[in-house]
């Protein structure tokens, strides 16, 4: 059953990415001799697509296919044989305005070494891979009296339809559901549609709304974090599921109609998928090991009233 296939439901949201870098080059122990350089970056294509690739493996347990690199940072090109591999200088900061989701990296050279870089390449990391993502041409020399700090600035653009919310987040958010009765590694019995059941491998009961969930009751949201965690995450591979596809550019993450509430987020440091009812305070999800799907972060909510819209999620088309 393929997203492509299904004359699907799906909320449909552009994001455009671009980002540039800038280099600052200060006198050791002088700090008011300072040179500042920007530069537009490249985003480069198979990298952002080896991202996403990777967004399904902690989403949907699918397996990655794509460039590994030895370690995550900003990579110097020194000569044609020599790289230098600047390792961030603390986890990438994220920020948010009405509109966009930004991510940003920082390094640092601090040693007394001597060289002249002629190109960058940011490297992050997801679902425990290390991905080349973006690339500068910036001619910088270094002396030994000199430090040099990196800042590499991703902004995603988001054009968001009215039927959604966006919710500016900087921080992991809480959502979904917190149950008082697991039912353990079953299907779900509750769903309306019969086929939906075997999508959920666990259901609780005695639920209820929480988080961002419990203050935008019947709304449909979604969070900053998605966005910036498909750029850098440190999450693990869940069981196989069919909840998401990737196809070029493009993500689409949705379900079957099985109640009201869907829920997208984390749980136990992997992706979960959740469907609720506030009628029968019943929740199916896709098994975590936990009682309560309660996601940190959560990436979205969908609320479906009407069971004849079968399946449910959302769509985000990237352009870089």
């Amino acid at each position: 059953m393929e997203c492509s296939k299904l004359n699907a439901k799906l909320i449909k949201i552009k994001a455009k990415v671009k980002g540039f870098l800038i280099i600052k080059k200060e006198k050791r122990n002088k700090p008011e001799q300072v040179i500042v350089i920007k530069k537009r970056n490249s985003i480069l294509s198979t990298g952002f697509q080896n991202l996403l690739n990777a967004f399904q493996v902690y989403m949907s347990g699918a397996t990655y296919k794509g460039k590994n690199a030895n370690q995550a940072g900003i990579i110097l090109t020194i000569s044609p044989v020599q790289q230098i591999t600047l390792p961030f200088a603390s986890t990438p900061t994220i920020s948010a305005t009405e509109n966009s989701a930004i991510i940003t990296f920082s390094a640092l050279d601090t040693s007394e070494d001597s060289y002249t870089a002629t190109s960058e390449q940011l490297v992050t990391t997801s679902a425990g891979y290390n991905i080349p993502i973006a690339t500068a041409n910036i001619t910088v020399t270094k002396n030994s009296d000199e430090i040099l700090s990196f800042t590499w600035i991703i902004t995603i653009s988001l054009s968001i339809p009215p039927c959604i919310k966006y919710i500016p987040t900087t921080s992991p958010q809480s959502g979904g559901t917190n149950c008082n009765a697991f039912y353990g590694s079953n299907p779900c019995y509750s769903c309306k549609i019969s086929s939906a059941n075997s999508l959920y491998q666990g259901y609780s009961s005695s639920c209820t709304l929480v988080g961002l969930s419990s203050q935008y009751p019947q709304t449909n949201f979604i969070t900053t974090q998605l966005f910036t965690d498909i750029f850098y995450n440190n999450y693990t591979k869940p069981s196989l599921n069919m909840f998401t596809q990737v196809n070029g550019t493009t993500i689409v993450i949705y379900t079957m109609y099985c109640m009201p509430y869907f829920f997208v987020g984390i749980e136990n440091n992997s992706g979960v998928f959740a469907s609720f009812s506030n009628n029968n305070e019943i929740t199916c999800f896709s098994y975590s090991g936990s009682m309560s799907p309660e996601v940190e972060p959560i990436y979205f909510q969908v609320y479906f009233q009407n069971e004849t819209q079968q399946y449910i999620g959302v769509q985000i088309e990237f352009t870089i």
